[in-house]
């Protein structure tokens, strides 16, 4: 087994046997091994693949999750949190050596260890199945190219490293953005080339394929690395984004739900709007995520089997109000049974009771089967990309490319869903852009655009990176939106513009000196 000390300070194991579970892709792998024994049939690859996923999980851990939910100008931490470890994103509060900002940095480079050894030994392996080896090497090349991606993100130029001799280099420096970027569209071209458009139930070694990547999946990363270059990097590449994202359109196999609440529930799993997300069945701990800890209210209790969790995220005041008015997507109810966007008040499944909540309303759409009886077991999954995101993804860049009318049609389908309301509803808001007097400028589209964005998207760890790419457009409005949106920003110190960059691990510097750091920290 490779150990890579710098870059992948957790163990980065590969090997697992097959008998250890049912649904690999959900659970974390089990009975390690050392490559040199490990990559020898067409199942050992399968395996290996699976374990990517595994590491891909990382994504929606405490640091990774909520530091760009708090960070963002749509949400805040509950005031009651004591602990500045937990509320800190919400005030920009980090540093190299805080923790806040490196679980990118540790995920993303699991992921790229666990896919480099599935593209050094795969091609040698002579697998019975040759269908599903094609698809490892395909879903390797996805993972890889969309963790580098997720890395400039967050730190703008990461040592890349496309092999496992070159990971063993203990010593690697940053590698300019540009040359890490063009490596990541290679690998995500060529993984939309060679992944299925829909996988059967089970692949060809008899494992569940629920959540494994399809070239959906890889024409939004494609479609989403255009955007971000072209409007944080301002390449201009609007073209190269809306035909990534007129792909998926154009299958025909995504399409929004009628209600815009069942697209999460865990009883919906699979469903046609969900391109990318993190499977969670929530059978043990090892499939799980914490999201009951960051949504649920701490009024229905702090320890486990209350119902409550740590009522960590909340909504802002701006953003609360900034919905439409009758907006299906600020619906709010009370107690644990209410089917609506935001729960107001009332009681947890235990009998725990608060109404109004004690610091106001707080996101419901990430609802549990058990109805918050367990935090451990979270069954939701974790929305990556949705095809609501897609029609907004080709709304954007129709309109930097100077085509409004298809830009505000493409915007208005989502809007138009949200309308449904519980799925049969014909609601008045939001009413189409445009037949309200609305102007049909850029720069008014835009701000419509990323307005939606927020609604359709919210809490679901966005907001920041669409905060951070603008800026790049509209020079001052990360800083001016913090400031007039969140208080809490600038609680603790001064919203200096080099946060927009995160700082490279400080342990992962003194690891090795050769790591350059972001300016400001």
């Amino acid at each position: 087994m490779r150990r890579i000390k710098l870059l992948a300070p957790v163990a980065m194991a590969v090997g697992l046997s097959l008998t250890a579970c049912k649904d690999l892709l959900i659970e974390d792998p089990k009975g390690f091994t050392t490559t040199d024994t490990f990559f020898k049939t067409g199942a050992d690859l399968n395996s290996a693949t699976i374990a990517i996923y595994n590491a891909l999980r990382g994504l929606q851990g405490q640091a990774q999750w909520t530091t760009p939910e708090l960070a963002s100008d749509q949400s805040r931490a509950d005031n009651r949190e004591p602990n500045a470890g937990t509320y800190g994103p919400d005030r920009l509060n980090w540093d190299a050596s805080t923790g806040l900002t490196g679980g990118h940095w540790t995920s993303m480079y699991s992921v790229i260890t666990r896919a480099n050894l599935v593209l050094a030994n795969g091609p040698g392996i002579a697998a019975s199945d040759q269908v599903t080896e094609a698809y490892n090497i395909a879903e390797a090349k996805f993972m890889r190219g969309y963790a580098y991606f997720i890395l400039t993100k967050a730190y703008d130029d990461v040592p890349l490293l496309l092999s496992p001799e070159e990971q063993a280099n203990p010593s690697p420096t940053r590698t300019p953005v540009e040359q890490v970027h063009q490596a990541a569209i290679k690998d995500l071209t060529e993984a939309e080339a060679g992944l299925p458009a829909t996988w059967p139930a089970n692949d060809g070694y008899g494992i569940p394929t629920v959540g494994r990547v399809t070239k959906g999946a890889a024409q939004m990363a494609l479609a989403d690395l255009y955007l971000w270059r072209s409007s944080f990097l301002k390449k201009n590449e609007w073209q190269l984004a809306s035909d990534a994202a007129k792909r998926v359109i154009d299958s025909g196999i995504w399409g929004l739900n009628d209600n815009y609440l069942r697209t999460f529930l865990p009883s919906n799993k699979g469903n046609k709007e969900m391109i990318l997300a993190l499977a969670n069945s929530g059978v043990t701990t090892n499939n799980r995520s914490l999201f009951q800890l960051f949504y649920y209210p701490r009024d229905w209790g702090l320890d486990q089997g209350q119902g409550g969790g740590w009522g960590l995220i909340h909504p802002t005041d701006w953003f609360w109000n900034s919905y439409l008015t009758g907006d299906y997507r600020r619906s709010g109810g009370n107690d644990y049974t209410t089917p609506t966007a935001y729960i107001m008040g009332g009681c947890g499944v235990s009998g725990l009771c608060a109404t109004p909540l004690g610091d106001g309303p707080m996101p419901y759409k990430y609802k549990k089967s058990d109805n918050g009886r367990d935090w451990t077991l979270n069954d939701v999954d974790t929305p990556l990309y949705r095809y609501a995101e897609t029609l907004l993804m080709y709304a954007e860049a129709q309109n930097e490319l100077g085509n409004t009318a298809p830009a505000v049609q493409y915007l208005n389908m989502v809007r138009a869903r949200a309308r449904k309301g519980t799925g049969s509803e014909v609601r008045a808001e939001p009413h189409d852009y445009g037949t309200a007097g609305e102007p049909m400028t850029l720069l008014a589209v835009r701000e419509a655009i990323y307005m939606e964005r927020a609604w359709e998207l919210a809490f679901e760890a966005k907001r920041w990176w669409d905060l951070v790419r603008r800026d790049s457009l509209e020079p001052g409005y990360w800083q001016n939106s913090l400031q007039a949106h969140d208080p809490n920003a600038s609680k603790s110190q001064a919203i200096a513009d080099f946060k927009k960059r995160w700082p490279i691990p400080q342990s992962q510097i003194n690891a090795n000196p050769s790591l350059t750091q972001n300016t400001g920290y």
